[in-house]
């Protein structure tokens, strides 16, 4: 009888062991399995770096061409009536600071076909994202032609640094 008790205490306490390890080994799979999966995708992020640094540099300007009169220039805004403004601080992104967004706003005076053409040569240009056109939103300022309407066009600028992204 005790041996018979042994026995199946044995038995009892092997089969619990095993499926104590059956299911460890299960999750432990399951983890390896994962980790593969994730070690799979850095290699193919990896793989696509470069590709994603040359979009970057087609459809951004580089963060020292971001100033006042060379945008107006690339632009051809008429000096004295519209203006052209960089809003605030540029909003930096990523750990390595590489990519900024300025946000800007051209606003004043003008014809319906001259801030047609600064719009059309905005969505040109890389790194320019209008997000808002108004045209004849106020009342020109006093003593203006007739043919002028007030005018403003917000947007992005979207810029990256060449010594980091490189």
């Amino acid at each position: 009888m005790i041996r018979f008790a042994a026995g199946l205490a044995i038995i009892i306490f092997a089969s619990i062991l095993g499926i104590y390890k059956y299911f460890s080994n299960t999750s432990d799979f399951d983890a390896r399995t994962w980790a593969l999966e994730d070690a799979l995708t850095k290699r193919d992020e990896g793989k696509n770096l470069q590709q994603r640094i040359a979009a970057i540099r087609k459809l951004g300007f580089e963060i020292r061409n971001v100033q006042k009169n060379e945008l107006e220039r690339l632009l051809d805004i008429p000096s004295p009536r519209l203006e052209l403004r960089i809003v605030g601080q540029p909003l930096i992104r990523g750990t390595n600071k590489a990519l900024a967004r300025y946000v800007f706003r051209v606003s004043g005076p003008a014809t319906f076909d001259e801030s047609y053409k600064i719009l059309a040569r905005m969505t040109d240009l890389p790194g320019f994202v209008p997000y808002r056109f108004c045209f004849a939103c106020s009342a020109p300022p006093r003593g203006a032609p007739p043919e002028l309407s007030m005018v403003q066009i917000e947007g992005y600028i979207y810029a990256y640094d060449p010594d980091t992204l490189y």
